[in-house]
């Protein structure tokens, strides 16, 4: 059996011990081959893309040859007019790339002895980046589909005589919301929250290449599904792969 991904020493090109032991010249010059990685390293400028530039080194900065415009290493990224120096920030992205379970902001900003406001904008802003990135995802082939609910939990009142039937909607709280995940088999994955499983089904449609084979459970939610594909279901009480449908579910693709 191939090993994972997420195994591999492929999976492992920043960590923590590296990226705390650099000086501000090394993080510097790692987070320009990041920036620049489809030039290898090369700066060019985000305002018209020009490769030429001159560098001030005394303050780091480029000086683009065609447009005489300056920009740094994070100009026209999330962390341009940073203040935290950028051995922070990669240890921002290290701390929430690596964590398998998430990492809070509060958790966040012990790490980096910063305040909680400026850990909680940075997580937003590497969550927005990470959702950028998946914007305009297609998945084709065989498609898994699952849902997970989380939030919305109704205390139980103390007394019995008290206590109400917290399966009725009107004695939920409304919050509570369903992670749908979209996962080629073996393949990329993106994830989306709705109010419930139907509501999913018009992303899956825009998301998912016509000619796919999609697999699904036996939720009531997913039926909409074969109006548009050709949909595989399965019933997990009996397993989560039989006669060519095979599932896997959101939240074993949250920890992988």
């Amino acid at each position: 059996m191939a090993q994972h991904f997420l195994l591999s020493k492929a999976a492992r090109t920043l960590n923590l011990t590296k990226v705390a032991r650099m000086s501000d010249d090394e993080a510097w010059s790692t987070f320009k081959a990041i920036r620049w990685a489809a030039t290898d390293g090369e700066a060019f400028c985000p305002r018209c893309g020009c490769l030429k530039h001159s560098f001030i080194a005394t303050r780091k900065l480029f000086k683009c040859a065609g447009c005489r415009h300056q920009y740094s290493v994070t100009s026209g990224t999330i962390f341009a007019s940073r203040k935290l120096p950028i051995r922070d920030h990669l240890l921002a992205i290290a701390i929430f790339a690596n964590g398998a379970k998430g990492h809070s902001a509060l958790q966040l900003s012990r790490d980096l002895d910063c305040q909680y406001r400026t850990a909680f904008v940075m997580a937003h802003k590497l969550r927005e980046a990470v959702a950028a990135e998946a914007a305009d995802v297609t998945l084709a082939g065989n498609v898994e589909v699952d849902g997970a609910y989380f939030g919305g939990h109704v205390r139980p009142e103390n007394m019995k005589a008290d206590r109400r039937d917290r399966r009725f909607a009107e004695n939920q709280t409304g919050k509570r919301r369903v992670v749908v995940v979209i996962r080629e088999t073996k393949g990329k994955a993106v994830a989306f929250a709705f109010r419930s499983e139907a509501e999913s089904v018009p992303t899956i449609v825009e998301r998912v290449a016509p000619g796919s084979v999609v697999h699904a459970d036996e939720a009531k939610g997913w039926d909409r599904l074969h109006a548009s594909f050709q949909t595989r279901r399965i019933n997990h009480q009996e397993g989560y792969s039989a006669d060519g449908a095979c599932m896997i579910g959101p939240h074993e693709v949250v920890r992988g």
